[in-house]
C-alpha cells in the first residue's frame, strides 16, 4: 500500500492539524492539495461568520472544487491570523486589504490593487463622529480633535491613517463597542466600513441616532484573497491558478446572483 493511500485512509481519524501536516508532507516539493486559511472571527455578514457561512466561503469552496483542492478555514482574532501568516503556519487569509505595508508578508494577485476582477469586494471607510462634534477632515487632515481615531486592531486602515499623520487607537475588536465608546465620549471618532454603517442604520436605535458619518469617505479599501508570501514563492503556479479561479467564480452569474441577494437581505430594514 502506498504512503499516499495509507494517509488517505487514516486522515478521517486524525485531528485537523495533524491531517493538514500529513497532506503537506506526503510529497516533498510537490504542490500541496490541502491549504489552510485563517479569517477574522468576528462575524461580518453576509461575507463571513465564525461558523464558516457567507459569501467568502461560498466563493472559496467553489474555487477549491474547481481546482481539486481542499481548503481548511480557521477563525481567529485578526492580529493572530496575521501572526500565523508571518510565522508560515497558514497558507493565506481573507479578506485582506491591500496596503504597501503588507506586501512583505502577503502575496496579492499580480496587478493588485488596480484590476477590479481580482478584488473580492470594495468598501468605503467612513469617519463616524457624535452629532455635536467639531471633528472634520480638510484636505486629508484630521481637525477638531487631538484624540486617536478608533480602528479595529490589525486592520490596514490603521496603517493608512497613520500614513496621513492621524493618531489611531485599537482598544476594541468590535465595531459596536467602538461606537458605544464614541457615544460615551471616550473617543471622538471611529473609522468604520460604509457597508457596516448601513447595516447598523437598518437596525437603528437611540444610541445610533446620536452619531453621524462625515459625508465623504476617508478611504476606499480593496479586499483580496491574500496568500502568504512564503506559499506563493514556493508554489507560484498554484498561486496563479487559485487567483484565476477566484476571478472566474466571482464574475460568474451564479455567484453574482447570490451576492446581490445576500447584500440586499443584509441591508434590509429590521423591525
Amino acid at each position: 500500500m502506498t504512503r499516499v493511500l495509507l494517509l488517505a485512509l487514516l486522515l478521517p481519524a486524525l485531528p485537523l492539524g495533524v491531517a493538514a501536516r500529513a497532506i503537506h508532507d506526503t510529497a516533498p516539493g510537490a504542490e500541496p492539495r490541502l491549504l489552510r486559511f485563517c479569517f477574522e472571527e468576528t462575524p461580518a455578514p453576509p461575507w463571513r461568520t465564525r461558523q464558516q457561512v457567507g459569501l467568502y466561503f461560498d466563493l472559496l469552496r467553489e474555487v477549491a472544487h474547481r481546482l481539486d483542492l481542499t481548503f481548511v478555514f480557521e477563525p481567529l482574532p485578526w492580529p493572530h491570523c496575521i501572526a500565523k501568516i508571518e510565522a508560515g503556519r497558514v497558507d493565506g487569509a481573507f479578506a485582506v486589504a491591500w496596503s504597501p505595508e503588507r506586501r512583505d508578508m502577503f502575496a496579492f494577485p499580480e496587478h493588485a490593487p488596480t484590476v477590479p476582477a481580482d478584488i473580492l469586494r470594495t468598501d468605503d471607510i467612513l469617519l463616524i463622529r457624535r452629532r455635536d462634534s467639531e471633528v472634520r477632515v480638510v484636505d486629508g487632515r484630521l481637525l477638531g480633535t487631538a484624540r486617536p481615531v478608533g480602528v479595529l486592531p490589525g486592520y490596514a486602515i490603521a496603517d493608512d491613517l497613520q500614513r496621513l499623520g492621524w493618531p489611531v487607537e485599537t482598544a476594541s475588536r468590535d465595531h459596536v463597542v467602538q461606537l458605544s465608546r464614541l457615544v460615551a465620549g471616550e473617543v471622538d471618532a471611529v473609522a468604520l466600513s460604509a457597508f457596516r454603517w448601513k447595516q447598523l442604520q437598518a437596525v437603528g436605535g437611540p444610541a445610533l441616532a446620536r452619531l453621524e458619518a462625515l459625508p465623504e469617505p476617508i478611504l476606499t479599501k480593496h479586499y483580496f484573497l491574500g496568500l502568504s508570501r512564503a506559499f506563493a514563492e514556493a508554489h507560484p503556479q498554484l498561486a496563479r491558478r487559485i487567483w484565476a479561479a477566484v476571478r472566474e467564480v466571482r464574475d460568474g452569474e451564479d455567484y453574482r446572483r447570490r451576492e446581490a441577494a445576500a447584500l440586499a437581505e443584509a441591508l434590509a430594514p429590521r423591525p
